[in-house]
């Protein structure tokens, strides 16, 4: 079919689908990626009329609708067609009652073979255990009931579960897709790769590294630094795009620097660097803790030697500092800069809005950094609860998901008097 052709008739690109949540019902989601767009219901009902039996008639349109199907001509969301063309079953209309949730970071298992000093959720010593096949197609189930279109996997370390390709199958069976993995290199072998590329899987691969010299101590493995070296090279040979976390700690600080480059040459995208939080593991070497201050200054110290270097890579420094390699943005990495007469509409965590956390005992919390807080065990079970039960504006997690700026502030008079509360609006609530 010419693309160009006029015919009056339109019908949404078999990559998206018609769907709607509650408060937000009126969507295009991708099929193949985690895109959704949103409309107002006017704009939702012209574009309910690209079916491909609709007769849309140019010359009774407004301009801004004619804007419109241009628009969404262009962006490959719908094309002419000839008259008589169906939506496919999987592009009809489907209304989820609950929240709209885009994304989900999913611990399939809270096990893991290495020995990580910080480990926050305790995986050396399985704190977490690993749920049952049988309950992860229970909590994968949930995620399909829900119109959640994007799961990644994490840990623990993922990629020991024996059933792993099963877990994964199970999911693009579903129409799920699988964005990003989490690992600590050791099992990123040229075959697990090969299993990926034989289901056309190219999501991005996330390792941890902790420093030139210092990786393998925070691990607790020998060998540790090595294993990330190479399955990084590997990831790079073979097209994989790669990304990075670093754990900062008294001892690594001054190996910045140098593992940045080392990364960078390794081709790695982005690394971002966090102060270990003393939680799990991590309690036991207070030895070993950075202060807030400290932390500060070492970044302070760092970020004109990273612009000297070129910029390697996109950087995240905590909430502190963040630089995009690919548009050349700078900025702090939860800068807000909400007007403070739309404290009381905007919400605390955008991230929140989209993308939730599921653990390895399936309890949904906001984000991977509250296991094994003592606000951990506040939070539902989707074992339990019907996901859709826990993503409506009665649960514990929703009440927490839309808490607004002005709340907070009312509760936080420090807060409230600072000269930065626009910039910052209290900062990130994990």
């Amino acid at each position: 079919m010419d693309m160009h052709k006029k015919t009056g008739y339109y019908i949404i690109s078999p990559n998206y689908a018609l769907r709607g949540w509650a408060f937000l019902p009126y969507a295009l989601q991708s099929l193949q990626t985690t895109k959704t767009y949103f409309f107002r219901k006017p704009e939702f009902e012209l574009l309910k009329k690209c079916d491909g039996n609709t007769h849309i008639r140019l010359e009774e349109l407004s301009e801004e609708e004619k804007d419109l199907l241009a628009r969404w001509q262009k962006d490959g969301l719908i094309w002419p067609c000839e008259c008589g063309e169906k939506l496919l079953s999987d592009q009809e209309y489907r209304f989820f009652r609950n929240a709209f949730k885009e994304h989900v970071q999913w611990s399939i298992t809270g096990k893991c073979n290495f020995r990580c000093r910080h480990c926050f959720m305790s995986a050396p010593h399985a704190a977490e255990g690993e749920p049952t096949l049988e309950q992860l197609m229970q909590m994968l189930d949930g995620f399909v009931e829900c119109g959640i279109k994007a799961v990644s996997l994490t840990g623990g370390e993922p990629l020991i579960r024996r059933d792993f390709w099963q877990v994964v199958d199970a999911i693009l069976e579903r129409g799920i897709v699988i964005p990003y993995i989490y690992s600590n290199g050791f099992l990123v072998t040229d075959q697990f790769l090969d299993e990926l590329e034989k289901r056309h899987l190219w999501p991005t691969i996330q390792f941890s590294f902790d420093g030139i010299g210092y990786h393998d101590w925070m691990r607790g493995i020998d060998g540790a630094e090595q294993y990330v070296r190479d399955a990084l090279k590997r990831c790079q040979d073979r097209h994989f795009m790669t990304t990075c976390s670093m754990v900062l700690f008294r001892e690594n600080r001054e190996s910045i620097r140098e593992s940045v480059k080392l990364l960078a040459e390794l081709g790695c995208s982005s690394l971002k660097i966090g102060n270990a939080m003393p939680q799990g593991e991590w309690l036991n070497e207070p030895e070993h803790f950075l202060t807030q201050k400290e932390v500060n200054q070492v970044f302070l110290d760092y970020i004109p030697q990273y612009f000297a270097d070129g910029a390697p890579l996109s950087l995240s420094l905590e909430g502190f500092f963040r630089y995009d390699k690919n548009s050349g943005k700078i900025g702090a990495l939860f800068e807000r800069n909400v007007a403070e007469e739309n404290f009381s509409k905007a919400p605390m965590c955008l991230h929140v809005r989209r993308e939730m956390y599921v653990s390895p005992k399936g309890r949904v919390l906001p984000c991977m950094s509250m296991v094994g807080t003592a606000v951990e065990e506040k939070f539902p079970n989707m074992l339990e609860t019907p996901l859709p039960d826990i993503l409506s504006h009665l649960s514990v997690y929703m009440i927490l998901a839309d808490t607004r700026i002005s709340e907070y502030m009312r509760h936080n008079p420090e807060c409230q008097a600072c000269q930065y509360r626009s910039n910052c609006c209290g900062g990130c609530r994990a």
